[in-house]
């Protein structure tokens, strides 16, 4: 049987401005980016894979500016490099007034990609012979709008007069698009495909584009169809863009052997991302200042693994004692990790509502606190209802400690 291996990676985003990090960080999570796309095409050339698949999304927005587009013709323009096949996806699109894929602009800016480069740049199907294993097709389609798009690229219709069959030949797709039923919360569905719809398509492996964490669609023998294995597949953003992408990111190395019966494909995951979005836990109920908070924050960060390349999410629970002050995490806990954000929505002041409710009034704090507690029974908007809540707790400070200070805004329900 005949083998024909390719790297794949999507969604890197060249040219994010990470404005959510502090400056100093935003150029470093660049570097990053620009350390995975060479790292991938080290592999590639270490491996002697046949291609680089890369199904959308390689930049992050229109227009692409100089800087990421210069390196990234750099990067494919080292001696080995394979062949790169590109299909721009909904964030840089192959419009008119895209640089990374109009030739004219290119050239402006005094830049043309590699010959061994071929951007798939309309979004009819076309397909380009691989030169590097003889009977394997290359299959790519574009998105040419950020608008995204509804049409179905694996639908029959999609197919019809771009896809033809050629005798003893595998094709390979690759492309931008939206496994339906699988859409994270953060994304848009564009290009929607089904898996029935993979399963009935000619093309034996789908690369596929848009989606952050690593899927796949698998076959097995007893479906009877052309394909045992991995028969559709995301790699997943190299690195992860924000806290949400959490888990290990880096390419997929893929493997299709051809030849006699049904083809079998496999895929090895190769980490790219040296940094880890985690997350840590810290019950801040009993600590007697904000030290000590701090404290239990670097024993959750210690007892999560987070080391000092790692993204943190640190998350607050239980009851902050009457008088304690804490705003954020001290510069000695933010110093463990590359970057940290805190959420103490979970945590609640070390007021007893329920003593103060079934008390009889005699004190102005609990007359207070029987007015707010009513209130917040009666209120049926959820918004409403957090607003007097932590009016309540404020409320209660300013008896209790005689001074009000904000600290309770995240305090959710």
């Amino acid at each position: 049987m005949a083998l024909v291996r390719f790297l794949q990676i999507s969604d890197l985003h060249l040219g994010r401005p990470f404005a959510w990090l502090p400056a100093d960080r935003r150029e470093a999570r660049r570097r990053d980016q620009q350390s995975a796309l060479e790292q991938t095409i080290k592999h590639a050339v270490e491996r002697n894979v046949h291609a680089l698949l890369i199904p959308g999304d390689l930049f992050d927005t229109v227009p692409v500016d100089t800087a990421s587009l210069a390196f990234a013709v750099r990067a494919f323009s080292v001696p080995g490099c394979p062949p790169v096949f590109i299909t721009p996806g909904n964030h840089d699109p192959a419009s008119s007034d895209n640089a990374a894929w109009n030739t004219r602009l290119q050239q402006a800016r005094g830049m043309s990609w590699p010959a061994h480069v071929h951007v798939f740049d309309t979004p009819e199907w076309t397909c380009v012979p691989l030169a590097t294993q003889a009977k394997v097709r290359i299959w790519g389609r574009a998105f040419l709008s950020s608008s995204g798009t509804m049409d179905r690229p694996l639908a029959p219709g999609s197919l019809e007069g771009s896809y033809t069959h050629e005798l003893d030949t595998i094709d390979v797709a690759v492309f931008h698009g939206s496994r339906e039923g699988r859409c994270p919360p953060s994304q848009k569905v564009t290009a929607p495909f089904s898996e029935a719809e993979v399963a009935a398509s000619p093309f034996v492996y789908h690369a596929v584009g848009h989606y952050h964490a690593r899927s796949d669609i698998e076959q097995t023998a007893a479906s009877g169809g052309p394909v045992i294995g991995v028969r559709q597949a995301y790699a997943g953003s190299p690195v992860s863009l924000d806290y949400t992408e959490t888990g290990d990111h880096g390419a997929l190395e893929v493997a299709v052997r051809f030849g006699e019966g049904p083809c079998t494909i496999t895929t090895e995951f190769l980490r790219l991302d040296r940094r880890r979005v985690l997350g840590a836990q810290a019950d801040v109920t009993g600590c007697a200042s904000a030290a000590e908070v701090d404290r239990r924050l670097e024993h959750a960060m210690a007892a999560a693994g987070v080391t000092a390349d790692d993204f943190v999410k640190l998350s607050l629970v239980g009851r902050l004692a009457t008088g304690v002050r804490w705003d954020a995490p001290s510069a000695d806990v933010l110093a463990r990790a590359f970057h940290a954000r805190t959420d103490r929505a979970q945590v609640r002041p070390d007021h007893d509502l329920e003593v103060l409710r079934a008390g009889e009034g005699r004190s102005t704090e609990e007359r207070f606190a029987h007015e707010l507690l009513a209130a917040m029974d009666a209120a049926t908007d959820p918004e409403e209802r957090l607003a007097i809540r932590r009016a309540l707790y404020y409320g209660l400070d300013a008896f209790r400690v005689g001074e009000v200070v904000p600290q309770w805004e995240e305090v959710s329900e």
